[in-house]
């Protein structure tokens, strides 16, 4: 299910981006209010969450636009807006505005709303799944492991918001499935990131883990990472 997202504040755009792929969503953020429309004709979208202001006549016009074109009519758009009058209630229900996101915006408690808010508006259930980029180049993960005096060297061939494959080289002790490979890190840009890796399945010398003692500001970091690898393949 592919969610647009339009906010001015780089910071929610980017709290969007992280919280809806960590969910299984698909997101495509838009940085300039006048690119939404452009986006909608690019790609299929289910969902948008858009800032709104009631004194933004273009934004107004943008949305009242959403909903005369026959081609986004299964789009249901929500509105983020601050303290909005009974008369902007009124007139973005008019237009067909399926649900509101109030601000100030409350991370913590974002993802509850966006589900109650498409499950009333009767959006169709889809099943979730994670985004997975395999277009990486020369990624390693760092460990150490039970049996090994040395730190070991996987090469990263996948990843996604919950966790990642890697290819162990011939020769290393063996890792079965359900073990817990803790102080496991890797590097995206200048960062170093932490955190354990549960092994879920083994294909030969392929395995796949999930993530656990994750920080949020290492979880945001992969899904930043995860999202810009994305959108290079969509463009």
């Amino acid at each position: 299910m592919r969610v647009l997202v339009y906010d001015s504040s780089m910071q929610i755009r980017d709290s969007f981006i992280s919280i809806l792929i960590t969910a299984g969503y698909e997101v495509v953020a838009v940085k300039d209010k006048n690119n939404i429309l452009s986006m909608f004709g690019k790609l299929p979208f289910s969902i948008a969450i858009i800032e709104a202001d009631e004194n933004d006549e273009d934004m107004c016009n943008i949305l009242e636009k959403i909903y005369l074109d026959d081609r986004y009519s299964n789009v249901h758009v929500i509105v983020h807006v601050e303290d909005p009058s009974r008369e902007f209630f009124t007139k973005m229900m008019r237009i067909g505005v399926s649900g509101f996101l109030l601000k100030p915006f409350n991370e913590k408690e974002f993802l509850n709303r966006f589900k109650l808010l498409i499950e009333k508006a009767g959006v169709k259930s889809k099943k979730l799944k994670h985004i997975v980029v395999n277009n990486l180049d020369n990624f390693k993960l760092v460990f150490r492991h039970e049996g090994a005096r040395q730190i070991l060297h996987g090469m990263i061939i996948e990843m996604s918001p919950i966790g990642l494959k890697f290819i162990m080289p011939p020769n290393e002790p063996d890792i079965e499935i359900g073990d817990s490979i803790k102080n496991a890190s890797m590097s995206i840009s200048s960062y170093k990131i932490s955190f354990t890796i549960n092994i879920t399945e083994k294909i030969g010398n392929e395995y796949i883990g999930l993530f656990e003692d994750l920080s949020v500001f290492n979880s945001k970091l992969i899904c930043k990472f995860i999202y810009d690898k994305y959108v290079e393949k969509i463009k």
